[in-house]
């Protein structure tokens, strides 16, 4: 039986202990969670864009540079690590919004043309990830997959902010349609993680977008209620 040392780590194989884990576990809490933090990142990155409008390209780089102060900040305490982590989730989401924003007005493509621009980065994550590390990237302790979850997950989520985009603009597809395509894929993820032997970690994606998705659109909502 392993024993755990004073530092929080298993005396055997050197790990986190559960307690003094960074990263919670990937589990119904955690989508609750993480759906929250999005959402609330998707509201205040709409509330900047609409305020700096003409200065995205200096928030991106105030936001950035926060985000990875909070990434360093994460690695380097021990010190209250679930809040460091939800903390770095909200910004990430924050910035994801922006992001998709500063995305479609910079380039004049449209909400479509950024989804596939942004898109074509995420891939390039992917790629990136499993030549260096022999993985996909996903939620873990791992300094050497950790940096490459954020910025995946930055590069996910705007995705997701821009799909949200695209289905409440004008010429985006029926809002309906939307929503029915995305629990029909969320369905299809859950039976796919319980029925197969699918790696997890391409399910986490899957799951991630889609779940940013839909906490996109419900800031979108929520902005119209405040509104």
């Amino acid at each position: 039986m392993n024993t755990t040392t004073k530092g929080g780590t298993s005396a055997r194989n050197g790990t986190p202990s559960v307690r003094m884990r960074i990263v919670p576990q990937v589990s119904a809490t955690f989508w609750v969670n993480w759906l929250l933090a999005a959402m609330a990142g998707e509201v205040a990155g709409h509330a900047l864009n609409h305020i700096y409008v003409h200065r995205l390209g200096r928030v991106i780089v105030a936001l950035m540079l926060c985000f990875v102060a909070m990434s360093i900040l994460q690695r380097t305490t021990r010190r209250f690590p679930r809040m460091m982590f939800w903390s770095a989730a909200f910004l990430l989401s924050l910035l994801g919004a922006v992001l998709a924003e500063a995305t479609d007005i910079s380039m004049g493509v449209g909400d479509s043309g950024a989804i596939l621009l942004i898109a074509i980065l995420l891939i390039f994550s992917f790629v990136i990830c499993y030549r260096l590390t022999g993985n996909l990237p996903g939620p873990t302790d791992s300094p050497h997959v950790g940096g490459f979850f954020w910025a995946t997950a930055m590069l996910g989520q705007t995705v997701a902010s821009a799909c949200a985009d695209w289905i409440i603009g004008p010429g985006g597809p029926s809002e309906r349609l939307a929503i029915g395509v995305i629990a029909l894929g969320i369905a299809a993820t859950l039976g796919v993680h319980s029925c197969t032997r699918v790696p997890r970690s391409v399910l986490f994606w899957f799951a991630f977008v889609l779940s940013g998705t839909v906490a996109a659109l419900g800031g979108h909502v929520v902005l119209k209620l405040i509104e």
